[in-house]
């Protein structure tokens, strides 16, 4: 009898609420013209610490909410987000997974390519292109900063969430106490 794995579920489940925290904080900071962008924290967990496949539902669904959220093209968040996801799974044998800190340097590389891609995907559409640089660049620095105060403690609540169901977040077995 195959037990039921719901690691893809604490991991989306959590990625929803650091979704729903940052749009709150933007739409606070929408008065000093910040927009914060994690994008980086919410694939870096799944790719890290999950099996393939519940590492890529999570970050399937994670996408998908993101998209739905944002002013692009429905797919593009979905698209950058497996392909990070892709990345990190492919050469995170190569690295210590366990730590937080490890986490966190991916997380902020991880954020910079995204909003990167995404500010040259979209640059196009804004009526000022060159002018756009400055702010893209400034809600850069912002959310990598952002990032970094904010993802020790995302971390700790996924690894969290996962103790409280009692499951090891890299085989989905059962911990034993």
């Amino acid at each position: 009898m195959r037990r039921y794995d719901p690691r893809w579920l604490i991991v989306t489940l959590a990625n929803l609420l650091l979704g729903w925290l940052v749009g709150l904080l933007n739409h606070y900071l929408a008065g000093l013209a910040v927009n914060l962008y994690l994008g980086g924290l919410l694939v870096a967990y799944g790719a890290l610490r999950l099996d393939p496949r519940s590492g890529l539902t999570s970050t399937f669904l994670t996408g998908l909410f993101v998209d739905a959220l944002s002013p692009v093209p429905f797919g593009t968040s979905l698209f950058l987000f497996c392909l990070v996801h892709g990345v990190l799974l492919y050469g995170r044998h190569r690295f210590p997974r366990e730590g937080a800190l490890f986490a966190l340097v991916v997380s902020l590389l991880a954020n910079l390519f995204l909003m990167l891609a995404l500010s040259f995907l979209l640059i196009g559409a804004n009526p000022q292109p060159a002018s756009a640089w400055l702010r893209i660049f400034a809600d850069l620095i912002f959310s990598q900063l952002a990032l970094a105060a904010v993802g020790p403690w995302f971390i700790a609540l996924q690894d969290r969430a996962m103790e409280l169901a009692g499951i090891h977040p890299e085989t989905g077995r059962p911990i034993t106490r």
